[in-house]
């Protein structure tokens, strides 16, 4: 089992034709993340689940998307479970 350096995942899904904008709303409001392109999307990558909240709050305001959240366990560090937050956004 790997560590998980990332505890949140935003995916971006569907229509992307306004990429760059939604990459502006991250830097604006994101802090210590990375963007990963994958043929289905963007994977964003955040050290922190509250500044993924804040991203993920933002770009449906803009963007209209349709989100869903999930968690996967992410193994035990320190004797305390680690979960992996995924917000999936779906853009029409």
């Amino acid at each position: 089992m790997r560590f998980v350096k990332h505890p949140a995942i935003v995916q971006i899904r569907g229509n992307l034709e306004r990429e760059e904008e939604m990459i502006k709303v991250i830097e604006r409001h994101g802090e210590e993340f990375e963007v990963e392109r994958v043929r289905e999307g963007l994977n964003i990558y955040f050290s922190d689940v509250n500044v993924a909240r804040r991203v993920v709050s933002k770009l449906n305001r803009i963007f209209n998307a349709n989100v869903k959240m999930s968690t996967k366990y992410a193994g035990l560090r320190g004797g305390k479970v680690r979960v992996l937050f995924v917000y999936r956004l779906k853009i029409d």
